[in-house]
């Protein structure tokens, strides 16, 4: 395959493919189908499951200079949104766009009703990769779905789709790279390549405090946690029974309101800050590791570089204890209906931690594939 030739890159989850009677592969391929009649020319189609290094694959697409032949299509499912590597590839694929203001190759399809893509989040906590779908134009599928295969209605609607993907990437504009937020300069002085990296590099240790702080609250919540636990053994052994039970839970929620508004706070200021960001710094990473950099600009960028990932590395090692604990609460949250939304709230604030430990592993990664990521000097 060369660059030249369009390809998909279809992001779903096997076990909706499974439990839809493998509808959904045989809609990329149904798709491929109606691209090649309506324009002449094939379009490949990768999955995952078929495919070798298949984020590796659209990753270098992304980088070439025919950036506007590639695009990522996520069938948006409950489970969807619950798999951790769907969610990243979304993330990562959405950052390597904007950075090259391409935004439109993200084309989600979304094919099971998630309520907060039409609805709003009603209530319930945010979830960051609904919102970067949402600012997409998505194709509705779900009722078409239900639709038999070979009717016309079905027909239509794959149609329809393959000539939006031939029209959007007719219409592709030009790679337009996103800089990074810089501060004001004069026309006679604007801003250099280390007074870019400088604004960056100003927000590393705010994002680090976040984390702490973030990791800070979640230890109360775990001792406030442990506190009921221990209170609830107290009134069984007394025989305090399920009232027993409700008032220590009615009490452990009590406890928990402000420690909840504060994670919640802190995971939505952790995540939107780093997503806001994140095409820039893409942006940043792919010229220092193209661009004949003065010395002095090497050594400058081989210095952020190295901070960026010593960021990433004590992060990553935060947001996986963070995992075990959302995960142990969730067990929890299901034994009360009272602390259910506070619960719910907790593992949408550590969500986005996990998800922003997304943007950061990608932007190491990115780093390593440059000489200016390495340890030694030249």
């Amino acid at each position: 395959m060369t660059n030249e030739q369009p390809a998909g890159f279809w992001s779903y989850t096997h076990r909706d493919d499974e439990l839809d009677g493998g509808r959904i592969v045989r809609l990329s391929e149904r798709i491929a189908s109606a691209f090649e009649m309506i324009t002449g020319e094939p379009l490949e189609i990768f999955l995952d499951k078929r495919s070798i290094e298949w984020g590796d694959a659209w990753r270098a697409r992304l980088d070439s200079a025919l950036t506007g032949t590639t695009f990522l299509i996520p069938v948006v499912t409950p489970k969807f949104l619950k798999s951790q590597e769907c969610r990243r590839e979304v993330i990562k694929f959405a950052g390597h766009a904007a950075s090259l203001g391409l935004d439109e190759l993200l084309l989600p399809i979304h094919y099971v009703n998630v309520p907060q893509l039409t609805q709003g989040s009603d209530g319930q906590p945010i979830d960051e990769v609904v919102e970067l779908i949402s600012r997409r134009q998505w194709e509705d599928w779900r009722d078409l779905r239900l639709e038999d295969e070979d009717s016309p209605v079905y027909r239509q609607a794959v149609h329809k789709l393959a000539l939006k993907i031939a029209n959007v990437l007719e219409t592709a504009p030009p790679v337009r790279p996103v800089e990074l937020p810089q501060q004001e300069a004069t026309a006679e002085e604007p801003p250099g390549f280390i007074e870019v990296m400088a604004e960056a590099e100003t927000a590393l240790p705010a994002w680090l405090e976040i984390v702490e702080k973030f990791a800070a609250v979640i230890q109360v919540i775990g001792a406030e946690s442990s506190w009921a636990t221990e209170e609830i053994a107290n009134s069984d052994a007394r025989g305090g029974g399920f009232a027993g039970r409700m008032r220590v839970a009615e009490q452990l929620s009590t406890r928990l309101t402000e420690p909840v508004k504060q994670v919640d706070t802190l995971g939505s200021e952790y995540w939107s800050t780093l997503s806001s960001i994140d095409p820039g710094i893409i942006g940043f990473i792919r010229h220092a590791g193209e661009s004949d950099l003065s010395t002095e600009d090497r050594e400058a960028a081989r210095d952020f570089f190295k901070e960026v990932k010593q960021l990433a590395a004590v992060t990553k090692e935060t947001t996986a204890q963070l995992q075990d604990f959302s995960n142990n609460i969730g067990e929890t949250a299901r034994s009360s209906s009272r602390l259910r939304p506070q619960f719910r709230t907790i593992q949408a604030a550590v969500q986005k931690v996990i998800d922003s430990q997304t943007v950061l592993d990608e932007w190491t990664r990115m780093i390593d594939e440059t000489d200016l990521g390495e340890d030694d000097q030249p």
